[in-house]
């Protein structure tokens, strides 16, 4: 599953077509095909992520983005659900 986003995303990204909305359309319509286990779709979502800003920010740019990230992550209020 992570490798058809990454590809799709990367893809995108080597066409210049880019545009936000376009990407997001596409996830979205990928998370409605697969709704079954959200937690591994988020997963996927966060490596492509994780992989994309790598590619284009570098090592240090990516862990101050997943740490500013986690730091919102703190102030945010949320319901703790049980995964089953």
């Amino acid at each position: 599953m992570e490798a058809i986003l990454l590809k799709k995303g990367k893809k995108l990204l080597k066409n210049g077509k880019s545009k936000s909305k376009k990407i997001l359309d596409e996830v979205f319509d990928f998370a409605d095909q697969h709704p079954q286990d959200p937690m591994a779709l988020s997963a996927s979502l966060l490596v492509v992520a994780k992989t994309i800003y790598l590619d284009i920010l570098g090592p240090e740019q990516t862990s101050e983005m997943f740490y500013a990230f986690a730091q919102d992550l703190e102030n945010h209020e949320y319901e703790k659900a049980t995964i089953h």
